[in-house]
């Protein structure tokens, strides 16, 4: 393969493995109630629809300009990442 084709191959995969730490790190995929085969059936579909329903609740509120992205003294990030998504719908929620 060309080394441009290999490159564009581990761009579109790099979107996919965002996802699946967000939803690690902050819907708990993949932790020790996933343990057993039925556990991970019952909970991995609830979980990515958890995060398909966070996305979506957060795509107007991102239209109204209502994002606020958090950033570190070390880290200056100008994209919102899951956490400062779901943070979002959550104020959202709990105020509206």
């Amino acid at each position: 393969m060309m080394p441009a084709q290999i490159l564009g191959w581990f761009v579109r995969r790099w979107q996919v493995e965002v996802t699946f730490e967000e939803t690690r790190a902050h819907l708990g995929m993949e932790t020790q109630r996933q343990w057993s085969a039925p556990a991970i059936s019952r909970t991995t579909p609830a979980i990515l629809a958890l995060y398909s329903v966070v996305t979506l609740l957060a795509k107007p509120l991102f239209e109204q300009g209502l994002v606020a992205i958090r950033t570190a003294a070390w880290y200056d990030k100008q994209v919102a990442t899951f956490s400062d998504t779901i943070a979002l719908v959550r104020r959202y929620l709990w105020y509206a």
